[in-house]
């Protein structure tokens, strides 16, 4: 559930969007804030921040979303915008195996950036374009084991489908965090 007034908010979160180009970070975190899809991919340079407000339970919380920039050519100045990361969705596309293979590398930079203790979902995006799918679940779902992941979603900015979900599993981790 949205909430409109800042004041109303108890905690604050960095999360961040990563991944390879064109996996759907930006799709998934227009559909988010915004409840809206748009089909044509305009190019992250960078990084695009948002920011949208959640109500857990009686807590409300202030995600600050990065979406990071999935070039090659961004590389050099990238990881300077996981410091301070408390969450990321680790986004790979359904339809092309090499953006989860790609995750590894993602991964290490942010442990090393953002610190071990990160909180981090696996995304497989996509799951709408049935047809074209190539990744097994249980590869998904070994890669998730493997890097500590706290869960496997997959999701379809398109539809809409285990977007909200995503988010909402990891602020209620966040804050569970944050009260201990």
């Amino acid at each position: 559930m949205a909430v409109k007034k800042r004041t109303e908010s108890s905690f604050i979160f960095k999360v961040l969007l990563i991944g390879e180009a064109a996996v759907g970070k930006t799709s998934l975190t227009l559909k988010f804030v915004h409840g809206k899809f748009k089909s044509d991919y305009l190019l992250t340079v960078g990084m695009e921040p948002y920011s949208k407000y959640l109500k857990i339970g009686k807590d409300v919380a202030t995600l600050s979303i990065w979406d990071i920039a999935g070039q090659q050519r961004f590389d050099v100045f990238r990881t300077m915008f996981f410091k301070g990361a408390k969450a990321a969705l680790l986004v790979f596309d359904l339809t092309r195996p090499q953006t989860l293979n790609k995750l590894d590398d993602w991964h290490e930079d942010l442990i090393k950036n953002a610190g071990k203790d990160v909180l981090k979902i696996l995304v497989g995006n996509k799951n709408d374009l049935v047809d074209l799918r190539s990744v097994p679940k249980k590869d998904a779902v070994a890669f998730a084991k493997k890097i500590n992941a706290m869960a496997y979603i997959e999701t379809s900015a398109k539809t809409g489908e285990n977007v909200n979900e995503s988010f909402h599993q990891i602020t209620t981790k966040l804050i569970e965090r944050a009260k201990k």
